[in-house]
């Protein structure tokens, strides 16, 4: 008898970390932000079974490969996770694109599964290309400034494109000829256009009417998030 409790637990406790290693979720920021502005999303994720770490930088502070490599180390740690999904707003995709490139080195980190990029600068931002310009500007905003310039040379440009990985972008825009800046020729979300959100790799790829500072907390965005982290994809049958 109690050897069949012991097997039956074993069992159900192997269950349970199964379910908590593929429903795990690391919500990563954008530049300038905090961890606070995607709490709505983590609790939706959270309502609907996931384990989620939201997890907190400094944007100004540290460098884009500086914070690729202390979020790879970070999970890498988690001894009770063999695969993780990622939703980042912003920079925050910038991020995991660093992480991933130590993580393709490292056969012991956790198997990615699913990405879901919100407004990511992944071919620079034309608003980091109009405050590049000064110096001033550039000293105080931190090394990562220009790192997402549109430039072919800058860092958005290099890091991983993610061939591997199965990514979904939203991106923000108004849906006319202006968009929500007018320093950016053509629609934009306010910092960035469509365009430049997409990787070339992606498994899908949608535009919603907003901008880019409210990405994470729009209730449709949340629903596509949800929608790719379960099917891989935005539209539902």
């Amino acid at each position: 008898m109690k050897k069949i409790i012991y097997i039956t637990t074993s069992l159900l406790l192997i269950s349970f970390t199964t379910a908590f290693a593929k429903n795990h979720v690391y919500l990563i920021h954008g530049y300038g932000s905090v961890k606070l502005s995607m709490s709505s999303l983590a609790r939706y994720l959270k309502k609907n079974g996931y384990t989620v770490t939201n997890w907190g930088y400094n944007s100004l502070g540290k460098s884009i490969p500086e914070l690729g490599k202390m979020l790879f180390d970070e999970i890498k740690g988690e001894k009770q996770i063999d695969s993780v999904n990622f939703v980042t707003h912003s920079m925050g995709g910038l991020v995991v694109r660093s992480l991933l490139g130590h993580a393709k080195q490292d056969s012991a980190f956790p198997k990615v599964c699913r990405i879901v990029m919100l407004s990511p600068p992944n071919k620079g931002a034309e608003i980091a290309d109009f405050f590049a310009q000064s110096k001033v500007i550039k000293k105080i905003l931190g090394p990562n400034l220009e790192y997402m310039t549109t430039d072919s040379t800058s860092l958005a440009n290099k890091l991983p494109v993610l061939e591997d990985e199965e990514v979904g972008i939203i991106a923000g825009a108004r849906f006319d000829d202006k968009g929500y800046n007018l320093i950016i020729e053509g629609d934009d979300d306010g910092f960035l256009t469509t365009e430049k959100t997409k990787l070339g790799t992606e498994k899908d790829f949608i535009v919603i009417p907003e901008a880019h500072f409210f990405m994470a907390q729009n209730k449709k965005s949340k629903e596509y998030v949800l929608r790719f982290l379960k099917a891989g994809k935005f539209t539902e049958e």
